[in-house]
């Protein structure tokens, strides 16, 4: 008897899907309209009520690269353990439900990844539709996220928020164990691991063309999950910080204005000795005089981009990690 065995994929997709029935076909359009067509998609319907995990069997019956699997209710990080579980592709890639992926996507990351060897992690600029439902915390993130290309700029400021859009990243499997793979800490899972990625070494890209279409509605999971309200992104910013800057200093200076000063100055007072200066922008002499770990909270993009300007030009501060944004 001979026995059959499919060739394994290059790539695997991870699509979760909870309650996701009425965008579910546009973003599996998405997928299979891809110019690199060795992949697999692993789609998990996490407990969904609307109909999606019947729509994904319906969608498995004609395309053989979709795989489904049905969960009860977990939550996506659980989910998309699951899916890594099941994935067979060297490359892993992420995709949400309700999102879109340019058709060039997985070519143009894939191709980024084998040419250099150092990196781990791709992602791509974004966009957000529908434009109705963009509001303006999203707009100015957008802009923020859009911005950092460059591994050095987005491991500075991944306390800021997420660096890389999650549904657009694409990565080497092995780093992505290495790391630990996705965990449900009870905070924002993609912000865990791409710090627990940078601590491990890892390096990231981002593609400067716009690859994915990050859909807005009132029922995205950044509106609704508790993971994403501000005290649980807190916790997670304080444990990072007790494992990068801070891990050997009981003491660090705090710049920044305003209410965030105020509020990161009474977390931090918790835990250290600070050292408060309050700064709209660098003056001349300040940044040489400075005794780092040095945490810097600014809501405004102009405001960062004028520290981050400073610090690249003292003694290569940056590269030696003495600085972080978290706000």
């Amino acid at each position: 008897m001979v026995c059959y065995l499919p060739p394994v994929p290059a790539l695997s997709v991870l699509l979760p899907v909870r309650d996701a029935l009425p965008y579910l076909r546009p973003a599996l359009a998405s997928l299979r309209r891809q110019t690199f067509q060795d992949f697999e998609i692993i789609a998990v319907d996490d407990g969904s009520s609307d109909g999606s995990g019947e729509a994904l069997e319906k969608a498995a019956a004609r395309v053989p690269a979709l795989h489904v699997i049905h969960t009860p209710p977990r939550g996506l990080p659980a989910a998309l353990a699951t899916a890594l579980t099941h994935a067979r592709g060297r490359w892993i890639a992420r995709q949400d439900a309700d999102d879109i992926s340019h058709r060039r996507r997985f070519e143009l990351q894939l191709e980024e990844l084998r040419g250099s060897p150092e990196t781990a992690v791709v992602g791509s600029r974004v966009r957000l539709f529908p434009a109705g439902e963009v509001g303006v915390g999203m707009r100015r993130w957008v802009l923020w996220h859009n911005a950092l290309l460059a591994h050095q700029a987005m491991a500075n400021e991944a306390l800021i928020d997420s660096p890389l859009a999650h549904g657009s990243a694409t990565m080497r499997r092995n780093w992505l164990e290495r790391a630990g793979g996705w965990v449900d800490r009870g905070w924002p899972e993609d912000v865990d691991l791409w710090l627990r990625l940078i601590e491990a070494g890892a390096r990231f890209s981002k593609r400067p063309e716009v690859l994915y279409a990050w859909r807005q509605h009132s029922r995205s999971a950044t509106r609704r999950d508790p993971r994403y309200l501000r005290d649980r992104f807190d916790a997670l910013r304080m444990e990072a910080l007790e494992r990068g800057v801070l891990a050997r200093s009981r003491s660090l200076t705090l710049i920044g204005v305003g209410r965030s000063l105020v509020r990161w100055r009474a977390i931090l007072a918790t835990r250290r000795r600070v050292r408060v200066v309050e700064a709209p922008r660098p003056s001349p002499g300040l940044v040489e005089n400075l005794r780092p770990p040095i945490v810097l909270v600014f809501g405004a993009l102009a405001a960062r981009e004028r520290w981050r300007a400073a610090f690249r030009h003292c003694d290569t501060m940056a590269e030696r990690g003495q600085f972080v944004f978290i706000a």
